[in-house]
């Protein structure tokens, strides 16, 4: 399932452009993480949030 945003807008990185390219790197990166043998499912969750908001630049609830 695709996810649309409330005005039911969908992602679509369909390009080759630099920037998609880029992104689609960051969430293969994330999945890693999360996929990885290495942790337990809470640290493998950890680092794959602390990766994501790092490279998005988001930060906590209280600061959105």
């Amino acid at each position: 399932m695709k996810y649309k945003n409330k005005d039911d807008i969908s992602l679509n990185y369909t390009g080759n452009d630099i920037h998609t390219k880029l992104l689609k790197e960051v969430i293969v990166e994330a999945i890693k993480l999360l996929e990885s043998d290495r942790w337990s499912s809470y640290i493998k969750i950890q680092k794959a949030v602390a990766f994501l908001k790092e490279n998005f630049n988001i930060g906590d609830k209280n600061e959105q």
